[in-house]
């Protein structure tokens, strides 16, 4: 099963996030690459349990080794920061 979800843009910059919940692996899709672009997701209780930078058109980022529940991910990019939040089954 994969959710896909648009998200607000940066200026002009438009991105998708989706997870397929059966890999426990969320997807971040740029329209183009981003290098000041960066990552970070956070638990239910609002702890940074992981982050990342440099990312590219198309990132991976496993939860495999994280628990099920809900989780925030913030995309920050130069200008704007987009949160959202989703299920890992």
């Amino acid at each position: 099963m994969i959710l896909s979800t648009p998200l607000q843009s940066f200026t002009d910059i438009s991105f998708q996030i989706f997870s397929n919940p059966l890999l426990g692996k969320v997807y971040i899709d740029f329209n183009y690459y981003m290098p000041k672009a960066y990552y970070e997701v956070f638990n239910k209780n609002g702890d940074l349990i992981k982050k990342g930078k440099n990312l590219s058109i198309r990132n991976t980022i496993s939860l495999d080794s994280f628990p099920t529940g809900m989780y925030t991910i913030k995309v920050q990019g130069e200008t704007k920061s987009v949160a959202k939040s989703f299920l890992r089954f």
